[in-house]
């Protein structure tokens, strides 16, 4: 089986599992123990054991859980950018993140200094949160995208490792058949 199988329903469920992590109010079902990003790693299951013609392994359906959740992870920060632009570029919620940094007991000067010149800037705080968000956005879709293609294929795959489907034409050998023996005299 080729790898090349599991790149269109990580894509297809990454990309459909992105947009519903990133859209306002819909986001939210996510928040039921990551619901959106399970959902589509099951969905790149359920499309990956449709399409094999061999038995796809949990390991299988790991490494598509994986990959759908990357994708997913990197399509809904990559949606979800221009809300946050705006939410940054609203200067009254900086001057209330700049003030709240004043009022952490135990914060070292060196970071106060740094995290009150982050947030000065609308752009440099957006990308800062961004980068900061987007990565930790990514890494748990891709755990919970795992689990979700560990399910998928739990609940979709009824074949047998090694079990080729019906649906395939046996290989072929090329040339002729091999020759019979010939039976034993009769007596």
């Amino acid at each position: 089986m080729n790898q090349g199988g599991m790149l269109k329903p990580a894509l297809i469920a990454g990309v459909l599992l992105g947009i519903l992590s990133a859209l306002p109010l819909i986001q939210w079902v996510n928040s039921c123990c990551c619901a959106w990003v399970i959902g589509g790693g099951i969905f790149a299951a359920y499309l990956y054991v449709r399409e094999s013609a061999e038995a796809v392994t949990l390991g299988r359906g790991l490494a598509l859980g994986l990959l759908t959740g990357v994708i997913g992870g990197i399509v809904s920060v990559l949606m979800s950018l221009p809300l946050l632009y705006i939410s940054f570029a609203n200067t009254k919620v900086l001057e209330e993140l700049s003030k709240s940094v004043e009022h952490v007991p135990d914060l070292s000067p060196q970071v106060r200094e740094t995290l009150q010149h982050l947030l000065s800037d609308p752009l440099r705080s957006l990308s800062f949160f961004a980068t900061i968000g987007g990565a930790m956005v990514t890494v748990m879709s891709a755990i919970f995208a795992m689990a979700g293609g560990a399910i998928g294929v739990a609940l979709f795959e009824k074949r047998k490792p090694g079990q080729i489907s019906a649906e395939t034409p046996p290989a072929t050998t090329s040339g002729p058949p091999p020759e019979l023996p010939p039976p034993p005299p009769l007596q």
